[in-house]
């Protein structure tokens, strides 16, 4: 990561890039005053930064209860129901407008060879947000996503998730190729490397990793595949590689709006605080402390002592929860934002030694990973270092284990662990992936099981009803939590 100070490019852009339609769409939305040509500079920093700067309900209300993280009284997830205002804000704000100022810029772009490392950068980040948007949903409008300007396709088709993972694979490679082919070429708007096109291709070849290893259920062939071809064309290798957006108070943190500017200042769960008391984690008086009242309330830490923290418990014989998520460092409105974290790319290269996809040493790249994930933590408000005597003494408490199998679980953990805050959807997907960490469903939820893909937007049943009705024909015909609702690659 290159610490460049973050400035906001504002512009305009024509409102029919919107994604979803409405009768009349080109009259009511066309504007004949409207700017028909924008910056790259613009668009992708505009995209960047939007990334993580929107709505954060899906990610807390869904993915950090599903994934045992925390609990506020406001989240429907904590018990497994459906809110329609939650499960469709990443819908909402990743196609628009994070997708229409990406679809917008690559258009503009594919046949300028002067841009051709901003063509590629814009491909990769479009491959980011997808991976998102499939792994959470499941099929989703893709190939018709982004055409209602160009071609007027208002109600776009859903596309099978198969496909999908075939076409951010073919995305991937060729924005690798176009971006060793032009190193030297600056990418216009970069916010997270200062216009590298090497650290741009680093980027996509840890996506493409991670788009490998999701596949090691259903094509554990293709995944080993990819994991090698990935690791070739040269993943990060450390906290310098990581994108991360520097946040201000002018484009907060999108943690702020659910931390410290709402009602969600939320408790910590009781199955992260034990696993992190049990192990000596160093992170923990990081990632929580104790508060006399949320923070919305005026609320300051009163205690950050480890020994002392009790998480929220599914059981209504278990005291009362006291920690929070520690809002002085993931609050704030200029807290800067892990989009994918070396460490993550670590873990899953340490997984892949264990499979047997790539060569190398898993413990290398496990004590890799945690030292990574700890020794970033300093890059956020407050400068929480955690001392190299700290992580040794933790890595030397928590070894890699000695099976295969135990293996895999120790990596995962430490991926659910460096996941927290930044990266719920993430973890949401590799727990469906490995299965690890092990967790127990809420025993007083409505399924009694964890879900395993979100519901579609109820937008969607009012604009593209025939597209998404015909979507849930894979999903048990049901917009629901039901065990037919499983994502392609997850079966």
């Amino acid at each position: 990561m290159k610490n460049i100070t973050y400035k906001f490019l504002s512009f305009l852009l024509v409102t029919a890039l919107a994604t979803s339609c409405t009768k009349n769409f080109e009259k009511i939305n066309s504007n004949p005053d409207a700017t028909t040509t924008v910056s790259s500079a613009a668009l992708l920093s505009d995209a960047l930064v939007r990334t993580s700067t929107v709505d954060m309900e899906s990610r807390f209300n869904y993915c950090h209860a599903f994934m045992q993280y925390g609990y506020s009284s406001f989240w429907s997830g904590t018990t497994y129901v459906i809110s329609d205002g939650p499960a469709s804000s990443l819908w909402n704000n990743f196609y628009t407008p994070v997708l229409t100022s990406l679809d917008y810029l690559i258009n503009q772009t594919k046949n300028d060879a002067t841009q051709a490392s901003t063509y590629a950068a814009a491909r990769i980040w479009r491959v980011f947000i997808f991976q998102k948007l499939t792994d959470f949903y499941g099929d989703i409008p893709y190939s018709q996503s982004g055409l209602a300007l160009t071609d007027k396709v208002y109600t776009p088709v859903y596309d099978k998730q198969q496909q999908i993972y075939a076409s951010l694979i073919t995305e991937l490679r060729a924005s690798i190729a176009l971006l060793a082919a032009n190193s030297s070429q600056t990418v216009q708007g970069d916010q997270f490397y200062s216009g590298s096109a090497s650290q741009w291709k680093k980027l996509g070849a840890s996506l493409l990793l991670k788009v490998g290893m999701r596949l090691i259920k259903i094509d554990p062939t293709q995944a080993s595949s990819l994991a090698k071809e990935a690791v070739a064309d040269g993943v990060m290798t450390s906290n310098a590689d990581m994108p991360v957006l520097n946040h201000s108070t002018t484009f907060a943190n999108g943690i702020y709006t659910v931390v410290e500017d709402g009602v969600e200042h939320f408790f910590l769960h009781k199955t992260l605080v034990s696993e992190m008391q049990n192990a000596d984690d160093p992170r923990l008086p990081i990632y929580g402390a104790v508060y006399s009242a949320p923070v919305s309330q005026g609320g300051v830490i009163t205690d950050d002592m480890p020994a002392d923290f009790i998480g929220y418990s599914f059981s209504s014989s278990d005291p009362q929860p006291t920690v929070r998520i520690n809002a002085s460092v993931f609050g704030q409105q200029a807290t800067p934002f892990f989009d994918y974290q070396y460490a993550e790319v670590a873990f899953l290269e340490a997984e892949a030694v264990v499979r047997g996809y790539i060569t190398g040493d898993a413990n290398t790249f496990y004590t890799a990973g945690v030292t990574g994930q700890m020794q970033s933590l300093a890059l956020l408000p407050t400068t929480p270092t955690i001392t190299t005597a700290q992580i040794t003494a933790y890595l030397t408490q928590n070894p890699l284990p000695a099976t295969a199998e135990a293996q895999i679980e120790r990596i995962n953990t430490e991926y659910w662990l460096a996941a927290f805050a930044f990266d719920g959807e993430d973890e949401y997907a590799n727990w469906r992936r490995t299965g690890y960490p092990v967790l127990t469903a809420n025993p007083g939820s409505v399924s009694k099981t964890i879900p395993r893909k979100m519901v579609y937007p109820q937008s969607e049943f009012n604009l593209n009803n025939a597209n998404v009705n015909a979507a849930l024909a894979a999903y048990g015909n049901q917009n629901t939590f039901n065990s037919s609702a499983i994502v392609w690659w997850d079966k």
